[in-house]
């Protein structure tokens, strides 16, 4: 307020005198003294002066507190802008990307010093504001033609991502750039600017990845020529062995038969050793077959029930089961989606073994539960048997056999084939046992889909 009161003073003092001194000069003009109208007349104009100016100080008065507003407003926005600018300038020194501003005669208007040390080290030239993209690229023509044709663009309102390639000293660099157009005042595009960013390390490791995976799919599609040659090998094989195996077993017992009364206990115990010995031979023939057509057959995989497929393994195991005395205890069990002659040959298998390696005089006990996890069901066959330490070996591997052929028969493929076929079943399967206390084999199955419900007729 003091310019206000300054102005409106200044205008009330010139006022008042203007007043005073031509009221003077008319009073002296005519040579008598003011009378009451004279009087009258001095003090409306004085009245009008201080009037006026009351009215010129409440006018300035608001226009000096506009001023200031609009001044402190203004200040206000230069602390902000120099704020913004601060750091914009400390994001530009600090930034590992490659930073230029062109203006629309393809000029360079602003710069990082990222982008700065990038012209010198790959085009030898020192960038200066000003600078046109022939005086900084027009000594290596394919890189000034490829920057022209982007500005063009960029000129033109394009924005875009090209990744382009440096080479210096036989080394290739990798540069992802970003072009944009900068508007003018009309709106119209008046230059450009672009953001360089180094993706080497990330397209070197691309190509690596890529590699890789070309190596990757080569190898496994040389293992699965190679696994599906060794199943088609074995499996052919088994049918092979299994002629010369019939005659020799065949010869065994003709033997047997017509001489077996002239031979001696020694030569008696030559041909059991050879009978036992076909004997064994067929067995691991056949399991080895049924393993072949399980790593060869895709199934039919439909909603099974758990529980029909236990019942009727225990009926493929009818016999053991009776000589042995075995007690099989089944709780209720899920439906999955399987191929149900493949989940018969595991529960089978399982249940096999459970009656085949029991404690001496002691009648063997089996149990058969099921239970939920997640998404999962976890089939569980307990025994009561001699158990084992499933530290010592992988029980699940092929051929493998915790005991003598004197003691327990068998070829040690059955497990192999339970792994084989949960696996492709989409679960795994695991034992759990303690040598003298019984022993536990888990698998898992997938949750079987819901039923889709059935379309409503049109």
């Amino acid at each position: 307020m003091k310019v206000a009161w300054r102005i409106t003073g200044i205008y009330a003092a010139v006022g008042l005198i203007w007043i005073f001194l031509s009221s003077m000069a008319v009073w002296i003009g005519v040579g008598e003294p003011p009378g009451v109208a004279s009087l009258l007349e001095l003090a409306k104009g004085c009245a009008f002066i201080l009037v006026t100016a009351l009215l010129l100080l409440v006018l300035l008065g608001r226009w000096e507190k506009e001023l200031n507003r609009r001044g402190a407003a203004l200040v206000e926005s230069n602390r902000e802008l120099t704020d913004v600018n601060t750091r914009l300038s400390g994001i530009l020194r600090g930034s590992q990307d490659l930073i230029a501003a062109w203006d629309g005669n393809k000029r360079l208007t602003a710069f990082n010093p990222r982008y700065q040390a990038v012209c010198w080290d790959f085009f030898q030239r020192d960038a200066k504001i000003g600078m046109s993209i022939e005086d900084l690229f027009g000594h290596v023509p394919d890189r000034y033609r490829l920057f022209s044709e982007c500005w063009d663009r960029t000129l033109a309102g394009e924005s875009f991502v090209q990744l382009q390639s440096l080479a210096i000293d036989g080394d290739t660099a990798w540069f992802e750039t970003s072009y944009g157009s900068l508007p003018g005042p009309d709106g119209r595009p008046s230059g450009g600017f672009h953001i360089v960013r180094d993706v080497t390390d990330r397209v070197r490791a691309e190509e690596d990845r890529r590699s890789h995976a070309e190596k990757l799919a080569k190898a496994v599609e040389t293992l699965t020529e190679a696994n599906s040659e060794l199943e088609r090998f074995a499996y052919v094989a088994s049918h092979d062995l299994q002629e010369p195996l019939r005659t020799v077993a065949c010869f065994a017992q003709l033997i047997e038969r017509d001489y077996g009364t002239v031979l001696d206990e020694r030569g008696q115990q030559y041909l059991d050793l050879v009978t036992s010995g076909a004997i064994r031979m067929h067995h691991l023939i056949n399991d080895l077959l049924a393993y072949s057509r399980t790593t060869r057959s895709e199934g039919r995989i439909e909603l099974v029930s758990t529980e029909a497929a236990c019942h009727s393994a225990l009926n493929n195991l009818h016999e053991a089961i009776e000589s042995g005395g075995a007690e099989i205890a089944i709780a209720p069990l899920p439906e999955v989606a399987a191929d149900s002659v493949m989940l018969i040959q595991v529960f089978q298998n399982l249940i096999g073994n459970a009656i085949k390696y029991r404690k001496d005089g002691i009648a063997p006990r089996v149990q058969i539960t099921a239970e939920r996890q997640d998404r999962q069901w976890v089939f569980s066959v307990s025994d009561n048997g001699i158990g084992f330490d499933p530290s010592e070996q992988d029980v699940f591997e092929l051929f493998r056999r915790l005991h003598p052929h004197s003691g327990y028969a068998g070829t040690g493929v059955g497990l192999t084939i339970c792994k084989r076929i949960v696996n492709r079943l989409g679960g795994h399967i695991w034992a759990e046992s303690t040598p003298g206390k019984g022993s536990t084999f888990r698998f898992t199955l997938p949750l079987a889909d819901p039923p889709q419900p059935a379309a409503a007729p049109l």
